[in-house]
């Protein structure tokens, strides 16, 4: 065993394989033939400048289907829903794709067929998460316009609901705004197997779709060139007697009963639970909705011989579920605790997932033995004695006037350094890299991920929080986050710190603090309110509240009123929460990395930032990624971000 200091072990992990054994996956559809299942998935491609791919398994064969198309939607600018698969009499049936380059939806054939108009400009129009009819002819989708056909813009985006008509290649309106049914937000569309039925949700501002959305269905009559609704009615969700419950996920089942994650009740203050619109509840431990930030997207599926697949979260991990509603059963798939994706047809399961142990990629589940097959196998990014592996940590933090309990918590997954044949020296303790997720109402990745290891194997210590506001605890822990943003979920990244370096885990005297979009928030916000990180990196970070509330995107135009409070009369409270407010409190050296195209947190959020630290003499770098927007996709300047990060810790931990 070789002693070496932490920080600076010998990690066979370079940024550069860091990046390319870190695939990322969108979409996934599976349709069970007479020769064996057809399973689809959207990769990213960064070595493609960030193209996503559009792949097909068909009888052991990978193929990339549409190879020039980016298939990629920009629905409320976080995507998702970008193909679906519409019968057509032949064993895999068709596919509906969206390209990115001008957000309309394709039929791939012989080519590519388009659905619909040409928008007046570039992704005006966009569309999203297709539900077809049991004769594949046309499609129910989420639309969003920017415009009207003359292109005149809106003062906000319309969110509704349409149909495509696949032999015409025309749009059939649907639901207009007004209808009952309809909101601010329209989206999630599910069409019955016989075609006679339409589940959707609906929500308005200034709730986000996790608060309250409501299910709604109706009788769906498509036929002769037009498309309507009839009879319309709440099926759950929204705000009832004070209490709000918000739902999520819904499909028909092959009998047509509809099926939905709600959570009105359950352990911790309610937890996204699957039930039937006949009363059946699935008793699984763990949430199976989750927060909708994109479109399309699946928890659970239906198996021909009644079965039902589904999938969890809970405490830090996941775990996937036969279940069966006849005898009340569940078995649990062995292995898997990360599961972005499930879906099911006939004989089928597919899970988009993975584990700590795991890499996560596209595998195929037989109900029946439980045996999982990869259908994307990659070479190993690690030997397995060099993994770090989790431990679900909770822990105590402050209160605030949100918490459900006198005694709040919060938790992390917490990962030691680990290299085969390295350890760090008997009397000191690792540097932590306190890790932020976005959202903020989101969770870590319980994952083998390689921007985790890319760190552990260097003798760092990484702390995945899972802060108040985060998923996978339960209604109240959720709601802890309303009115404290900036507050709660700073106390939660300090606390882990220092109940780590009071446990002897880490050098409480070497901590950092990493986040993105809102956990670049978080980040600075710690910053600003203590000396407990040494350092921290921000990509693109909100840094000023108020210019975000007033220039961001429609689907996050009022997610502040939650966080924060409702403007004007919080215009105060937002200016005390801005890290930008209190850059001048900023001690320590900051990365800043941001994209040139940002939408969702645009480029002078950064600008800012830095202005002020350039101007009160603090250290800072900052990196300006040209074509990047929120998330970065080319490799190169995923590699660039890296091999930055990497330095700063060096420069800031000194560990030359």
């Amino acid at each position: 065993m070789t002693v070496e200091r932490y920080g600076a072990w010998p990690s066979p992990l370079t940024p550069a394989d860091a990046v390319a054994g870190a695939p990322r996956f969108g979409d996934v559809s599976i349709v069970d033939g007479p020769d064996g299942p057809v399973v689809r998935w959207t990769e990213g491609r960064p070595a493609e400048g960030g193209r996503s791919a559009l792949v097909e398994w068909r009888s052991g064969t990978r193929t990339d289907l549409a190879a020039r198309a980016n298939v990629r939607t920009r629905m409320n600018e976080y995507g998702g829903g970008s193909f679906w698969v519409v019968p057509d009499g032949a064993a895999g049936g068709q596919v509906v794709l969206v390209d990115d380059a001008d957000a309309r939806p394709y039929l791939v054939g012989d080519g590519l067929v388009p659905l619909a108009p040409e928008p007046p400009s570039p992704r005006a129009w966009r569309y999203a998460a297709g539900s077809s009819g049991p004769d594949g002819a046309w499609s129910v989708v989420e639309r969003e316009r920017h415009c009207d056909e003359s292109g005149g813009g809106f003062p906000e985006a319309v969110n509704d609901l349409c149909v495509l008509d696949h032999t015409a290649g025309r749009v059939l309106e649907l639901l207009a705004p007004g209808d009952a049914g309809t909101g601010d937000f329209v989206a999630a569309p599910a069409v019955s197997p016989d075609g006679t039925r339409l589940a959707w949700l609906r929500w308005d501002h200034p709730d986000m779709p996790w608060d309250a959305a409501e299910l709604w269905s109706a009788r769906l009559e498509v036929a002769d060139g037009s498309a309507r609704v009839v009879d319309p009615v709440c099926v759950a969700g929204g705000r009832h007697d004070g209490r709000a419950t918000s739902a999520c996920l819904p499909s028909f089942g092959p009998d047509g009963t509809l099926w939905f994650c709600d959570d009105r009740d359950g352990s911790g203050g309610g937890t996204w639970r699957l039930r039937n619109e006949l009363g059946a509840v699935v008793d699984v431990p763990g949430e199976v909705g989750e927060p909708r930030w994109v479109s399309g997207g699946s928890r659970y599926g239906f198996l021909a011989d009644g079965r039902v697949a589904l999938a969890a979260l809970q405490d830090g991990f996941h775990t996937v579920w036969i279940w069966d509603p006849a005898t009340g059963r569940a078995d649990q798939v062995p292995d898997l605790r990360y599961v972005e994706l499930l879906v099911a047809d006939g004989s089928s399961v597919v899970v988009v997932g993975g584990g700590p142990d795991r890499t996560t990629s596209v595998l195929l589940v037989d109900p029946t033995t439980l045996e999982v097959a990869d259908l994307r196998p990659s070479a190993p990014v690690l030997d397995p004695a060099s993994v770090s592996l989790p431990r679900h940590v909770t822990f105590p933090t402050a209160p605030t006037p949100a918490d459900a309990t006198d005694e709040p918590v919060a938790h992390a997954l917490v990962y030691p350094p680990q290299l085969d044949g390295v350890a760090g020296p008997a009397d000191s303790a690792p540097p932590l890299v306190v890790r932020i997720h976005g959202g903020p109402t989101a969770s870590a990745r319980p994952e083998l991920s390689t921007s985790v290891q890319f760190w552990t194997t260097r003798g760092f210590a990484v702390a995945d929080v899972n802060y108040r506001g985060s998923t996978g605890y339960g209604r109240d822990f959720r709601d802890a986050l309303r009115g404290q943003w900036g507050v709660a979920d700073v106390a939660d990244c300090l606390a882990v710190a220092g109940y780590l370096a009071g446990g002897g885990l880490v050098d409480g005297e070497r901590c950092v603090i990493r986040g993105g979009s809102a956990g670049g928030f978080t980040a600075l916000a710690s910053l600003c309110s203590g000396d407990v990180m040494a350092g921290a990196c921000v990509l693109y970070a909100v840094t000023d509240l108020l210019t975000l509330d007033d220039g961001t995107h429609k689907f996050e135009s009022r997610y502040n009123d939650g966080l924060v409070g409702p403007r004007p009369d919080s215009d105060d409270l937002y200016r005390e929460r801005s890290p930008l407010t209190h850059a001048a409190q900023i001690s320590v050296p900051v990365l800043v990395l941001q994209g040139t195209d940002d939408l969702v947190v645009p480029l002078e959020q950064a600008d800012a930032l830095v202005a002020t630290l350039r101007e009160q003499g603090t250290l800072y770098d900052y990196l300006v990624f040209e074509g990047e927007g929120h998330g970065f996709r080319q490799a190169a300047h995923l590699v660039t971000a890296l091999e930055s990060e990497l330095a700063f810790y060096q420069q800031v931990l000194d560990l030359g």
